[in-house]
């Protein structure tokens, strides 16, 4: 069994639970992908919606060259514009040219809705923690801020307008800030009229600053748009829970369809029960400290880049009864 993958961390054998050992071949590009068809069984393409389009027209145009192909991670938007809606259509017909989809999280309604992924064709994965070599140390914590950060469909007004009515210091990190999706006409916050306690944090995008700025927080907050069809936030919250930090999220897909006592949920765009819950969990101790306790023990469960490929591969196998 010979695999085709974008995972370029991948290990080049894999052993698989009852199914034996596959080869790993790797590749980035669409010209890497397609000169490899022929001498693969599976392919598996990890978050990158262009090469699975392509691949997926290739295989449309060119069935008789198909290969069983696993979509991983695919991070689809909900169609809001016209324009959106046409090119939902033309990727719906594409998918039907994935044999499974993986996902990061349970709840897919939205998937199925507008672009016709199916549970059937489908697959949860638990996901897993960035930053395993960043050890938490009881010496390096300063708990100074309720920071909230990431750029994937985050809801920044909301968090702004809860922290703006609060005593506690609070913070963005400057790439989160300025690079977040979402922003539109209505986004009025401008590092000018920000609320008093709200500061920029330094911060480049790299993973030292990450940890940095994670490191620094009390609490951290995770606040996603109401249309979110995916995980939003899920990388940065299990990071979060990993360095023993509370989390305060979003209910929605990634967050309420996985998690329990491991972090506090808040509505969608809820500027009142997002302040009251950054109150409670501020002020409550006890609460703070289970929360982040669940939320680690959540976190250290899940493993790092080796454990996630074994699972991924896993149910490759396992869904499409390889082997």
């Amino acid at each position: 069994m010979r695999i085709l993958t974008n995972f370029l961390n991948s290990p080049k054998q894999i052993d698989l639970s009852g199914d034996g050992r596959a080869v790993v071949l790797c590749g980035e590009t669409w010209q890497e992908f397609k000169r490899q068809f022929a001498a693969v069984d599976l392919i598996v393409v990890d978050c990158r919606n262009t090469l699975i389009f392509k691949i997926a027209g290739y295989f449309l145009l060119f069935p008789w060259q198909r290969k069983p192909l696993v979509a991983v991670d695919l991070v689809l938007r909900k169609p809001l514009r016209l324009r959106h809606r046409m090119s939902a259509l033309i990727k719906r017909m594409l998918l039907t040219r994935v044999d499974h989809f993986i996902h990061f999280f349970r709840d897919i309604s939205g998937y199925t809705k507008y672009f016709g992924i199916s549970r059937a064709r489908s697959s949860y994965v638990p996901f897993k923690v960035n930053i395993q070599d960043a050890h938490p140390s009881a010496t390096d914590v300063r708990e100074g801020y309720v920071l909230s950060l990431g750029v994937s469909l985050r809801d920044y007004d909301t968090f702004i307008r809860a922290v703006a009515e609060l005593p506690y210091p609070a913070a963005i990190p400057e790439y989160s800030f300025d690079h977040f999706e979402g922003r539109d006409a209505s986004f009025m916050w401008t590092r000018q009229n920000l609320p008093h306690n709200l500061k920029i944090l330094p911060d480049s995008g790299n993973p030292e600053e990450l940890i940095g700025n994670l490191r620094g927080a009390r609490l951290v907050v995770i606040p996603t748009r109401a249309d979110s069809l995916c995980a939003s936030g899920l990388s940065t919250y299990l990071d979060a829970m990993y360095l023993g930090k509370c989390v305060i999220s979003t209910s929605g897909p990634g967050a309420s369809d996985l998690l329990t006592d491991q972090a506090l949920l808040v509505p969608p765009h809820d500027v009142a029960a997002l302040r009251e819950t950054i109150r409670r969990a501020w002020e409550d101790d006890a609460l703070r400290k289970r929360t982040a306790e669940s939320g680690r023990r959540y976190a250290l469960s899940l493993g790092g880049e080796r454990e996630l490929l074994q699972r991924v591969y896993q149910q490759c196998f396992t869904a499409l009864r390889l082997g």
